[in-house]
């Protein structure tokens, strides 16, 4: 099995798939899997409960009453998006046109400003509202009172030591809250004081009017997917599908279709139209483009297409947020390059667990996915920087068992702000501290990150037979969804399955089309492997592998089929130590210093640990086809078959390291290593003719040669 898989039971018994899997993740109990497999509209919480959620009505009701002019603050990403779109279509619909306040990503930052504050005082408003934020305005929302302005905060981020003098602070995290569940959105507690505000102001169920709109923040805003909302993403999909003619739902609840047309087109525009929505199509392709707003230009533009009643005034606003997300993807390209450049130009980063990065012209609004990108690229933490000259701002993600806020707490001395959590965070510093903060983040990376902390692998749910791969069992695995943080698409591993055919799909042919075969039952399975079109250099028809992938229903001109979404492969075992688990001989190789101890280890010969001229040189043609002056992450187990194949010999991944190890002391490659058997690989430029005789590495393995076998 490959070592970066990790399954949470092997355990097969002759149970249905589905019952399995939700003991594994710890439903077993009759009356709580009935609830997590039902989802619907009654098993929401009652909105009272919420803490001040009784003033919150009375205040908005009081002000309502009297048509006065009303502000709804929210936030520039999507959560704050859709929170002020929800809010702003119910007081519509109630006859009141609030004004409409977001912070500018760049020019203001995050939250309710003392400046903002100041500039709503000159208004004339009698009301704001907050959405996704304000708890921890604390001036700014003691400014505006004195002015004479009622505020309603709505938020669900963690409150501080003292909560802002309102109104009403309605937040689940409240130390004196009474509701049930913490885990909400900020478009949750927005549709919650909604619904709150339906029985004060007598509306009825107006509130389920705006599901579509709670389900795609919630979605966004990577909070859980359980209790509440899975209850209100659940219904938000039926809403949004029964708008698309869809027939296929998660709840049983009456719902009227989607009213937000914004949506309706955004979404029509990203994907088929007779394709169903679900969680991941929210996260992954409509809430980018709304996000793009917000880090290119206004996330103003992005509320109108919300808020808008036309669909040919939401067409334009839609092609306008498509054209803005592909600017993002080019300056967050550009910028990773220019990261990842910066980065290899040093020459001790194998010596640092967390990589810091800095530039002051790079774009602050995609630094956050930028830095996502390059922990992945160099499997350990990053905190990427852009300045403006006086300060810099900050982006950090994570990578394996690191919490990236410990890191910045350490550093604090540096830091004028941070926050976030174990996996992300943000900050801001001045610039002339950037070599104090690097200096305190290398030092905190040295005496708290232990080597086992930075690996990080696939996590499987179950080890299941090929013969459990069926359409029905597909269609029961529905009843699981919506799917995302906290109750991801269920994954699986399938062992020692026969490939029967490949071929490579796509642009450019970036995806991998494969039909397997189990052995010895014989039984087909189609799959597809997106992105890993390199993985046809390395295997083939006829060849074993191991796959981790999730279970899924493919429709195609109606007829329905059961297909696997692999998300990761891998050479099955051949019952040869030395061949199938590589990074043993590694290890014990480092140990000792030489060969002989692993021959021993293993009853080899010295051919099959020492490379040949032979294999120096194919290797070395191999690079410097497939390969340029760019950095690329590879798998020396996978890039051993990869030149195996194309030179048709078997290269063994421990004669490869060996031999990467000369070319990189011969001045041929800069190699660096990643753990887990990957490294960074980048090929060098080379004037005139390179001895590899001149490499230590290599006068040592051929004095090992000349020793012969073990006697």
């Amino acid at each position: 099995m490959h070592r970066k898989w990790q399954i949470r039971s092997e355990s097969m018994t002759q149970a249905p798939l589905l019952d399995r899997l939700l003991a594994c993740r710890g439903l077993t109990d009759p009356v709580q899997i009935e609830t997590f497999l039902a989802p619907g509209l009654h098993q929401l919480h009652d909105p009272e409960l919420l803490p001040d959620m009784d003033k919150a009505c009375r205040t908005i009701g009081r002000v309502l009453r009297a048509n006065q002019p009303v502000c709804i603050h929210g936030d520039y990403d999507v959560d704050g998006i859709t929170a002020t779109a929800l809010l702003t279509r119910f007081l519509r619909g109630l006859g009141h046109d609030p004004q409409i306040l977001i912070p500018d990503r760049l020019a203001d930052g995050y939250g309710l400003s003392e400046d903002a504050a100041e500039t709503l005082a000159a208004t004339g408003c009698k009301l704001l509202i907050t959405v996704d934020c304000g708890i921890t305005s604390l001036e700014a929302i003691k400014n505006l009172r004195v002015s004479g302005i009622a505020v309603v905060v709505t938020d669900h981020h963690a409150c501080g030591s003292c909560l802002p003098d309102a109104d009403a602070v309605v937040n689940p995290h409240r130390a004196d809250s009474r509701y049930p569940f913490s885990g909400l959105a900020g478009v949750g507690v927005a549709l919650k004081l909604v619904q709150a505000l339906c029985r004060e102001l007598q509306c009825g169920d107006l509130w389920k009017n705006y599901l579509d709109l709670a389900a795609l923040g919630t979605v966004a805003d990577v909070v859980p997917l359980l209790d509440e909302n899975r209850s209100l993403v659940a219904a938000g999909l039926d809403q949004i599908n029964l708008g698309r003619g869809c027939n296929e739902r998660l709840t049983h609840d009456d719902l009227p279709p989607s009213a937000t047309p914004g949506l309706a087109v955004l979404i029509d525009a990203v994907s088929p139209p007779d394709r169903q929505v679900t969680a991941q199509l929210l996260g992954f392709t409509a809430a980018p483009r709304i996000n793009a707003a917000g880090r290119m230009s206004d996330a103003l533009d992005a509320v109108r297409l919300l808020l808008t009643e036309s669909r040919a005034e939401a067409g334009e606003i839609a092609m306008n947020l498509i054209e803005l997300n592909k600017q993002r993807q080019e300056i967050e390209n550009a910028i990773t390059r220019d990261a990842m450049a910066e980065l290899d130009s040093q020459a001790d980063l194998d010596e640092h667990a967390i990589l810091v990065v800095a530039r002051p012209d790079w774009h602050p609004g995609v630094i956050g996915i930028v830095a996502s990108r390059l922990a992945e690229q160099y499997t350990r933490p990053v905190i990427v920087l852009a300045g403006d000259g006086a300060l810099f701002r900050g982006s950090c993600r994570s990578w394996g068992d690191i919490d990236i806020l410990a890191a910045l707490h350490a550093a604090s001395g540096a830091l004028e702000r941070y926050g976030g959590h174990r996996k992300a965070a943000g900050l801001t510093l001045a610039a002339d501290q950037l070599d104090h903060f690097r200096s305190a983040i290398r030092a905190y990376a040295r005496s708290s990150i232990r080597a086992d902390m930075l690996q990080a692998g696939q996590r499987a749910d179950l080890l299941v037979g090929a013969e459990e791969l069926t359409l029905d069992q597909a269609l029961q695995l529905r009843r699981l969804e919506p799917f995302g943080e906290g109750n991801p698409a269920p994954l699986f591993i399938c062992k020692n399955l026969q490939i029967a055919e490949t071929r490579l799909v796509g642009n450019g042919g970036r995806h991998l089309k494969i039909r397997l075969t189990s052995l010895p039952a014989g039984s087909s399975l189609d799959g597809i492997a997106f992105g890993a079109g390199d993985a046809g250099d390395w295997t083939g028809a006829g060849d074993r592998i191991d796959v981790c992938f999730s279970l899924e229903v493919n429709t195609w001109q109606g007829r329905r089929q059961v297909q696997l979404n692999i998300r990761d492969l891998w050479p099955a075992d051949s019952g040869n130590a030395f061949d199938d688990r590589p990074w043993e001989a590694e290890t014990l190789y480092r140990s000792e210093g030489n060969v002989r101890a692993l021959m021993k280890r293993f009853s080899l010969p010295w051919q099959a640990v020492l490379p040949d001229k032979q294999e120096y040189k194919a290797v070395y043609q191999y690079l410097r086809t497939h390969c340029d002056e760019q950095a690329a992450v590879m798998d020396i187990t996978l890039l051993s078959r990869k030149i195996g194949r194309s030179y048709q010999f078997n290269l063994h991944p421990f004669r490869l390291a060996r031999i990467l190890s000369v070319f990189a002391e011969a001045g041929l490659i800069k190699q660096q290593d990643l753990g887990q058997s990957r490294i960074r690989l980048t090929l060098l430029p080379v004037a005139g003719k390179v001895r590899l005789e001149d490499s230590p590495t290599y006068r040592r393995l051929a004095a090992e040669r000349e020793g012969g076998s073990i006697p």
